[in-house]
């Protein structure tokens, strides 16, 4: 059961965190005070009762998370000769530690979480500086430094150690790169050959128990394939024990990596493999139908599979039937033909769908959004899932008949997606759900656990894949009535988090470290270099100060502006180490309630604070569990700690006054308001901007239940801060809501004049575009020079389609003077062009389709408001599919009638 809070609630205390000494702000004024401090240290609520708030000198609890460390057992060395056969390679392809608890890893406990004080800050001895010939030390520095992301130091290091044949080093180097890359399939296939070339089988059957069925890569198992058919000799095959390790082995390979749009060349060796097996096709004995019977068989498999060599397969496969008897063979071709057409179509479209997808086994960190390669990382991404998704869309209709077919498909695609994009938590979480969703499962292994296991593997540091996975845990682990039950439950849920954590802290410590040793340099730099001063005033005066580079800044600017970065980052990274706590404060409270100093929500909460990096985040979620859900008085206290430790944190203070005015505390809000705006004000423009949201929420809070004078007060005090503010916005600010402004909506009283459209209905032959851009009347020109007649002798000229009067004499020897008309201008090439862009405008839309897009309105038309009509083409487009036409002589005919009979009864009422 949760523990109570002792009556006194007076004497609870919450300590200060370590991370921040802030200014002290004035308690609200009924707070109460901390009672003098006893010589035994006192619990109150759970939490630590003291007069201190320095939380350096209180221990940190021993975190709970502590588990046993599991450890992975190497490949045992064989003495006997190598019996390379797919049974014993799946027995021990993979080795890993079981995982109990559901699958939780087992790991050993981290110092950080076991650490009794908080951990003085790291320090950073000097590295000597590499020789530059030292091409090898060079790249170990590299390697050491970035493991993860410097991919161009680990194969340069490889190519070095190939250069100078060192082997030993360069197995080495291939064991610690796969131990940061285990799905590498290409290091994994060069440190195969490396060890077959070297005769040392031994090691390399060691290799393919490790990699194989984790790697599912072409290449990978082709050199599996060639080894198996270099020790086993078919042509020493007396007893036929060779031919069939090597069915078994080419079943096992085909049924592994069989699907893979590049496993044409495995599918031909398999098929001629079989034909080079005892018996004769088209013969009568039993091994000549047997072989024929694995040759069909093997056609039948191979022409179902969307890849480069289907066409190659499907001719040889039409061939083998035509050679054995043509009217069965016809047959087979007619049945299968339809299985081939969806493969091939399938494979056409996955040629067009994927066509700058990048098939690599040697994953890269996904660059930073707006920073080099990020548009390419993440166009790869897109690809990939667009080929997941194809595939779920099952294009070759094998959800219906061969439902198993049509999962290892799409499990197929996530794991080679998954080798190019390890480092994206994404796809991870992606393929987990998958499975969760199929209920995937192989050997009682739940596939989607072991997806996100794999994935935290790869990513320590993704809180996406630590939560998912305590969700998961949470979910499944089974929920037992005794203590003994509750505590693992709650060790198992605690693990992703703790792991996480541990990472996340780890990562901080580097970021320190880092800038320690970029600020060293800069120093060190400084020091070599006379020229270099210390303040940027020293520089040379023509240099503008907007348009220094990084080499005209001073040794003071340079380092400033190398910690603004770290400090960025540091900043970042404290927020998500924020958040992950709270994160696990929600999970303890649901699983083990309010709990107290060893367990629950208040436990993790004095973990939290005893390790540190805490952002105000923290405070307010505990702080509304206590209130809102256990209504203890420990959420107030919680919100006075946060207020002492971040002063000036706006965020923190709004939820604060919120607090505070669910309580109907109005007195202390106000204190509260005015004691932090106050600080804030007087700091610098950041800090100035961050006080207008205490300000807007105050405001509307005293428009709202305040008096008229506070209200216009805090408009006045809100003017004097923001001048550039529209005059009106704090004042309509009291009306309003979020939905609706009773103010800003103009009223209708004139629909006449107030909702006239703006859209003209055009005329039909005018075409679209014109319609919509305004243009002048076009001018009439004259055809030439000729003289302009303006008497009044032609101003009664009228447009009747007669002939004019011949004039006298005069006008005709007046008549203008023809002119000789110049060679047409669209002779010629300049002709031939007019006239090909002519013939590539198609033809001209019709009249009636003219006039259909010359009546609908134009985009600007339409009105922004929620309820203003839309133009729905699918229902248009219904609309006209829907209405009934008729026939049109039937139509003529039915008018024709109709018409004669009205003028008939016109006739006789006529008469009548």
């Amino acid at each position: 059961m949760d523990s109570e809070l002792p009556h006194n609630d007076q004497d609870f205390e919450v300590p200060e965190t370590a991370e921040s000494t802030p200014t002290p702000i004035p308690t609200p004024t009924t707070s109460t005070s901390a009672k003098p401090k006893s010589g035994k240290p006192k619990t109150q609520g759970g939490f630590l009762v003291g007069d201190s708030d320095d939380e350096e000198d209180a221990p940190t609890p021993a975190s709970t998370a502590a588990v046993a460390a599991g450890v992975a057992q190497a490949p045992i060395a064989q003495n006997h000769p190598p019996l390379p056969v797919p049974t014993p390679v799946e027995s021990q392809v993979g080795v890993t530690p079981e995982q109990p608890n559901n699958g939780i890893a087992v790991r050993a406990p981290s110092a950080a979480s076991s650490a009794a004080h908080a951990p003085p800050p790291p320090t950073v001895h000097p590295v000597p500086s590499r020789d530059p010939n030292d091409t090898f030390g060079i790249l170990e520095d590299r390697v050491k430094e970035d493991p993860r992301g410097d991919m161009e130091a680990w194969l340069a290091l490889i190519a070095e150690h190939r250069r100078y044949d060192q082997l030993d080093e360069l197995r080495g180097v291939y064991e610690r790169f796969i131990e940061v890359f285990p799905q590498a399939a290409d290091i994994w296939a060069d440190w195969a050959q490396l060890e077959l070339s070297s005769n040392r089988f031994q090691d390399a059957e060691a290799l393919f128990n490790r990699s194989l069925v984790n790697v599912p890569n072409v290449k990978l198992w082709t050199v599996y394939l060639n080894y198996i058919r270099r020790r086993y000799d078919l042509n020493n095959d007396p007893n036929g024990e060779a031919r069939r390790i090597l069915s078994m082995s080419y079943d096992f390979v085909i049924g592994s990596v069989g699907i893979d749009r590049d496993s044409g060349q495995l599918w031909k060796d398999y098929i001629q493999f079989i034909k080079s097996g005892p018996g004769q096709v088209g013969g009568s004995g039993w091994q000549d139908q047997q072989k024929m019977d694995q040759l069909r068989k093997a056609y039948h498999r191979a022409i179902t599979v969307p890849m480069s060599a289907l066409t190659d397969l499907w001719k040889d496969y039409d061939q083998f039937e035509m050679s054995l008897n043509k009217t069965t063979g016809r047959q087979f071709i007619q049945k299968r033909s339809p299985a081939y057409m969806t493969a091939k179509a399938a494979n056409s479209q996955l040629d067009r769908l994927i066509p700058r997808l990048q098939r690599t086994s040697l994953p890269r960190l996904p660059p930073a959004p707006g920073f080099d390669g990020d548009q390419e990382f993440m166009e790869q991404v897109e690809i990939w899932k667009k080929w997941i998704k194809w595939e779920k869309d099952d294009p070759l209709v094998l959800l219906d008949e061969e439902p198993e077919a049509y999962k290892a498909r799409i499990l197929y695609c996530y794991r080679q997606a998954l080798m190019a994009l390890r480092f994206w938590p994404e796809m991870w979480v992606d393929a987990a759900e998958w499975c969760f969703a199929n209920n995937i499962t192989k050997d009682g292994k739940d596939l989607g656990l072991s997806f996100l296991t794999d994935g935290i593997e790869a990513n320590p540091e993704s809180v996406l894949l630590a939560l998912k996975h305590g969700d998961r845990v949470e979910m499944t682990f089974p929920a037992g009535d005794d203590d003994a039950s509750k505590a693992a439950r709650a060790k198992a849920i605690r693990e992703p988090y703790s792991r996480v954590l541990d990472t996340l802290y780890a990562m901080s410590k580097k970021i320190k470290e880092r800038e320690e040793r970029e600020v060293r340099k800069i120093e060190e730099a400084a020091a070599r270099d006379p020229n270099v001063k210390d303040s940027i005033e020293n520089n040379d005066d023509d240099l503008d100060g907007d348009n220094r580079g990084p080499a005209d800044l001073g040794k003071e600017e340079r380092i400033k502006a190398v910690k603004h970065g770290f400090s960025v980052q540091a900043d970042m990274l404290k927020r998500t180490i924020s958040f992950v706590w709270i994160a696990l404060c929600r999970a303890a409270r649901r699983t083990q309630g309010k709990g107290n100093t060893t367990s629950g929500l208040r436990q993790v909460f004095i973990e939290a604070r005893g390790r540190g990096q805490l952002t105000s985040d923290v405070y307010i979620a505990v702080a509304k569990m206590e209130a809102l859900i256990y209504n203890d008085p420990a959420g107030g206290k919680i919100f006075d700690r946060g207020a002492k430790l971040f002063p000036e944190d706006a965020s923190f203070m709004l939820e604060y006054l919120k607090f505070l005015h669910s309580k109907g505390d109005t007195t202390n809000a106000r204190v509260v308001f005015e004691t932090c705006v106050n600080r804030l004000t007087q700091k610098d423009d950041a800090k100035k901007n961050q006080a207008k949201q205490l300000y807007s929420y105050f405001h509307k809070y005293e428009s709202q239940f305040g008096e008229l004078s506070s209200i216009a007060e805090l408009e006045k005090r809100m003017s004097e801060l923001w001048p550039a503010d529209p005059k009106l916005a704090h004042f309509a600010s009291r009306f309003s809501v979020e939905t609706f402004d009773p103010i800003a909506y103009r009223l209708i009283i004139s629909p006449a004049v107030q909702l006239r459209p703006k859209m003209l209905i055009p005329v039909v032959e005018q075409p679209t575009s014109v319609r919509q851009t305004p243009m002048a009347l076009p001018v009439r020109q004259t055809a030439s020079p000729g003289p302009q007649y303006t008497g009044p002798q032609y101003m009664g000229v009228t447009n009747s389609p007669k002939r004019p009067f011949a004039g006298d004499d005069y006008e005709e020897l007046n008549r203008p003077r023809k002119l000789a008309r110049g060679e047409s201008p669209l002779k010629g090439a300049a002709g031939r062009r007019l006239d090909q862009q002519r013939r590539n405008q198609g033809a001209p839309l019709s009249r009636d389709i003219t006039f259909l897009l010359g009546i609908l309105p134009p985009s600007h038309a339409y009105a922004h408001s929620p309820g203003a009509f839309r133009l729905s083409a699918p229902n248009l487009v219904g609309l006209i599919r829907e209405t009934p036409v008729p026939d049109y002589s039937a139509w003529k005919t039915q008018q024709e009638l109709g018409a004669r009979q009205n003028n008939g009864a016109g006739f006789r009422r006529g008469w009548a």
